[in-house]
């Protein structure tokens, strides 16, 4: 069956609602983008040790994952808008605060403080999608479009002043973002994700298939996020540079929109299970590729068509998890999922390199890429046979 009901119109969503909710993950998602920079401008402006820096940074991500998963349960009786200036307001304080300061436990509380109000933002960025569209995949399509977009922009940029000026030149423009996209908060409905009513209605949705799929993401982002951080290590197997592996890198991103595109595109017209299990596919040949094979070739294909899977995935797994329930915790939830992947995907693949080297990478990626496919086709076999989460979505297929 098709995805599109008798009225497409009344079908699409709000393009306020759709500016407010991309302003919100763009300002909560932002440090977890440039985290990168953000370690190296302390390391050069502070003379931080590698230690020190990361601690610094880790810091800031834990308290972005910690607060969305704190805050799901909390979200049907917040009030998006409201909520949303409160996070903005305590982030803006924080990157400012940043800028002037030189000592490194000021700067741990001061971003762990930044993190409360990203991952807020971050965390209510999925739910109002979860909550107020119809639909979510689409909408989370646009998230990842903007992200492979915008990232082209804030690498050159945030490369340059991380060169220039160091810790503030990043810490600045961090800030300068969050302020210029400011604005766009009000765009957000003075709204709850849910009426009373509805939350209890909700409360019986099954927390199995939540925990099933916060375990999948977190599989499957930990694999890309491993891969990612360690791209220049495996560049250089295959003979490339620093500087040629960068500009693999920026191809990728580039090319990268077309994975977001055809989730926007595709919505669920084909279902959840054929997407989840090609881009789970896909990952594994990207995984037993750049491990095991050298060749400069293979290896700027393989990075590309990570690029594309992973733009492509994250707005499935993220509607899957909006159609758990109407309130969009578990959306939330699934976006604290993703930040917790993306935090100890490095180490993870760091550890697994140094201990056993880059074929025992390739197992243990292919086994948790099979494990995350395999607890998203459970979520869905036991979820979706009947019509409690599908009602939602009239004429669609799971």
């Amino acid at each position: 069956m098709s995805d599109k009901s008798a009225n497409p119109v009344a079908d699409r969503d709000p393009a306020s609602l759709v500016i407010g909710a991309i302003a919100f993950q763009v300002i909560g998602g932002l440090v977890a983008q440039m985290s990168p920079f953000v370690v190296a401008g302390l390391m050069d402006g502070l003379s931080m040790s590698e230690r020190d820096a990361g601690i610094v940074t880790s810091v800031e991500l834990l308290a972005l994952a910690a607060t969305a998963i704190f805050l799901a349960p909390l979200l049907p009786r917040l009030s998006y808008r409201r909520a949303g200036l409160v996070a903005l307001l305590l982030t803006l304080i924080a990157q400012a605060a940043s800028i002037s300061t030189n000592g490194w436990t000021a700067l741990v509380v001061l971003r762990g403080l930044a993190g409360v109000g990203e991952g807020a933002l971050y965390a209510m960025s999925l739910s109002i999608v979860a909550s107020q569209c119809r639909n979510p995949e689409k909408i989370f399509g646009y998230f990842q479009l903007v992200w492979a977009i915008g990232s082209v922009a804030l690498f050159s940029v945030g490369g340059e002043v991380t060169a220039a000026f160091a810790h503030r030149g990043i810490f600045a423009l961090l800030a300068a973002i969050t302020l210029v996209l400011a604005p766009l908060v009000f765009l957000v409905p003075n709204v709850r994700a849910v009426n009373d009513n509805e939350v209890a209605t909700d409360a019986g949705s099954p927390a199995l298939l939540g925990i099933l799929l916060f375990a999948a993401i977190v599989l499957y982002v930990a694999v890309s996020a491993g891969l990612f951080a360690f791209s220049g290590p495996l560049g250089e197997r295959v003979g490339l540079d620093t500087s040629a592996v960068g500009y693999i890198l920026t191809i990728a991103t580039l090319v990268g929109l077309v994975g977001a595109g055809a989730a926007t595109t595709l919505n669920v017209r084909w279902g959840r299970a054929v997407p989840i299990s090609a881009f789970c596919l896909g990952y594994v040949l990207v995984v037993l590729v750049l491990c095991l094979w050298r060749a400069p070739l293979a290896y700027m294909v393989a990075v590309v068509a990570s690029a594309v899977l992973y733009y492509f995935s994250l707005p499935y797994l993220f509607g899957l998890a909006a159609a758990l329930d109407r309130s969009g915790r578990w959306a939330a939830a699934a976006g604290s999922a993703y930040l917790l992947g993306f935090a100890v995907g490095p180490m993870f693949a760091g550890a697994v390199i140094a201990g056993a080297g880059y074929a025992s990478l390739a197992a243990f990626c292919v086994a948790m890429t099979m494990s995350a496919w395999g607890l998203a086709m459970s979520v869905l076999s036991r979820g979706f046979d009947g019509k409690r989460l599908t009602d939602r979505y009239p004429g669609t297929t799971t």
